[in-house]
């Protein structure tokens, strides 16, 4: 005789085991960071190079500015010495003393000098010099009879 059960006689279906997966995730992660900081890097330099370059191009282009401004201004100041020079021979041709003689006899009605108006002072005493000294005029001029007397030496000076 069979084995007498208790429960039911059905064969009771249990579900078959899945397999398990072998687990390398840690690892694949890893990599995958490794790789974005990698790519976050690169993309981080080619900006960083883009920038200098961009810099570089400005400062390039700046400098040529100023170099054709330079240029210029050397132009305008060689054409303005040229004027300058033009301007001071036509001075020097201005000032000739026979085209002032002209001016002076044709404009002003002046006349050459004659020998007759030629006057010459005879020196007596040679080249010297005398030196007067000075009054104190303050002190001189605090009082009636200070300011009486400079007036009066200065006008004895006057008739000498």
């Amino acid at each position: 005789m069979p084995p007498v059960s208790r429960g039911s006689s059905a064969y009771k279906l249990q579900p078959a085991p899945k397999p398990q997966k072998k687990s390398v995730p840690r690892k694949n992660n890893k990599v995958k960071k490794r790789t974005k900081t990698i790519k976050f890097k690169i993309i981080a330099f080619v900006i960083c190079a883009f920038l200098v370059q961009l810099f570089l191009c400005y400062r390039w282009v700046a400098i040529y500015d100023l170099h054709s401004e330079i240029e210029r201004l050397n132009s305008n100041l060689a054409s303005l010495q040229r004027e300058n020079e033009q301007t001071a021979v036509a001075v020097d041709s201005l000032v000739d003393s026979s085209k002032v003689e002209e001016y002076a006899i044709n404009h002003l009605g002046m006349q050459k000098m004659d020998s007759n108006q030629i006057v010459y002072i005879r020196q007596t005493h040679g080249d010297s010099m005398q030196k007067v000294a000075r009054n104190n005029y303050r002190s001189s001029k605090r009082n009636i009879f200070g300011a009486l007397s400079s007036s009066v030496g200065g006008l004895l000076e006057y008739f000498k």
